[in-house]
């Protein structure tokens, strides 16, 4: 049964990506309005480390938006579920589907970082398809689909991740 859901993943995958063409252009750190994070909650150490770098770069004028996974079967009645997708968001070969994710996938961010230290399919799905101009991502995390990599230890903090990929930016000139 996995080789069907792999299968199935792949073409739909390939579907996607064949209906897209984003234009991929370097955009430099002092024109980046718009930052999309995309990442499962569970995986996130520290929450309050991830805010203070949200809140960092709204200060800086940055519009930031983060797009996470929660692991639980379906988000309660009268739940602020804005910008969080669940199980019941992906369908059984691990492709995320639904309004909310049509609409993540269709902002074009200046920059889109994605934390998938567990490699979780629907996080490289969505991050593959997303119209975002800069992706970043951390190894050993799929390469195609990246603009940029950051090689960090399997026990990175959130603190060392933004650490590491704003030193890369700053270095660029992104």
């Amino acid at each position: 049964m996995k080789w069907l859901k792999d299968r199935l993943f792949s073409l739909r995958l390939k579907s996607n990506l064949s209906s897209r063409h984003p234009k991929k252009e370097v955009v430099n750190q002092n024109k980046v309005r718009s930052i999309g994070l995309l990442f499962n909650e569970s995986q996130i150490s520290n929450p309050r480390e991830l805010q203070a770098y949200i809140d960092k770069w709204t200060k800086n004028g940055k519009a930031v938006e983060t797009f996470s996974f929660v692991d639980i079967k379906e988000f309660e009645e009268n739940t602020d579920d804005a910008g969080k997708f669940c199980r019941k968001d992906v369908n059984w070969f691990q492709v995320p589907q639904g309004d909310k994710i049509d609409a993540f996938v269709n902002k074009p961010y200046d920059i889109l970082i994605t934390i998938n230290p567990a490699k979780k399919r629907y996080l490289h799905f969505l991050n593959a398809v997303s119209s975002a101009k800069f992706k970043i991502g951390l190894l050993p995390d799929v390469v195609e689909f990246y603009d940029l990599l950051i090689d960090l230890d399997e026990n990175a903090t959130v603190k060392k991740i933004f650490s590491d990929i704003q030193e890369t930016l700053d270095k660029l000139s992104i």
